[in-house]
């Protein structure tokens, strides 16, 4: 199903032919010269507010942390009986989460190296492709598909907008300057993150054609 997708319109290609390419050159190396280069051309940039901007988009990330987020949304959501959209909001978050460490365990890439570039923090895990991309584009993916499909235009409609698109836009970014992972993963996170999205936007659609008894949604 996930290839059908892939191939349903041209970006679902260009992003399918992509992650091949990428994952093809993960298997058998460990970074690209160009992914040095982009990290140690990144660190060169020193400054203190950039850096603690890449520290806060990727905080929510780390361990349960994006888990407290998705049920308190998934609790505001229950609170205006949105039941189809609570539960997609957990599923695009746990199966976003499960679908990135099942691919890491494959292609056990190593992290970067403290030799290579300067890493912010430690991590134990694999590092290809980047968790937290494939996350975010997963589920604040799609919280930005749910606030353009069922609130009206506003300042609060536009704010959360552009929140939900800055931390799903600055992820890759932040993953590579903090040394957490390579160029090259955080770009296979946002592949297979689209591509798991238009899975969850599918599944959300096939959930809300199905007739609910007790009423709800």
């Amino acid at each position: 199903m996930a290839t059908r997708l892939s191939n349903s319109t041209p970006w679902g290609r260009f992003v399918f032919i992509l992650l091949s390419a990428l994952s093809a050159v993960a298997a058998v190396a460990a970074y690209l010269s160009g992914d040095l280069w982009i990290t140690q051309s990144l660190q060169r940039f020193n400054d203190p507010y950039f850096y603690w901007l890449m520290v806060a988009v990727s905080w929510p990330g780390y361990q349960g942390r994006q888990l407290i987020v998705a049920l308190c949304v998934a609790a505001l959501l229950l609170r205006f009986r949105r039941r189809i959209e609570a539960a997609c909001v957990l599923i695009s978050l746990g199966s976003g989460w499960l679908l990135a460490n099942v691919i890491k365990l494959i292609f056990a890439r190593p992290r970067p190296s403290p030799d290579l570039v300067e890493v912010h923090l430690p991590h134990s895990t694999w590092s290809f492709p980047s968790g937290h991309v494939v996350s975010y584009v997963a589920f604040y993916g799609f919280l930005f598909y749910l606030v353009c499909s069922l609130t009206r235009p506003s300042a609060l409609r536009s704010a959360l907008l552009a929140l939900l698109g800055a931390m799903i836009g600055l992820v890759g970014l932040s993953r590579v300057y903090l040394g957490a992972h390579w160029a090259s993963d955080a770009l296979a996170g946002y592949c297979f993150g689209l591509l798991w999205l238009a899975l969850m936007i599918h599944l959300y659609w096939r959930l809300k054609s199905r007739p609910i008894s007790g009423g709800g949604n």
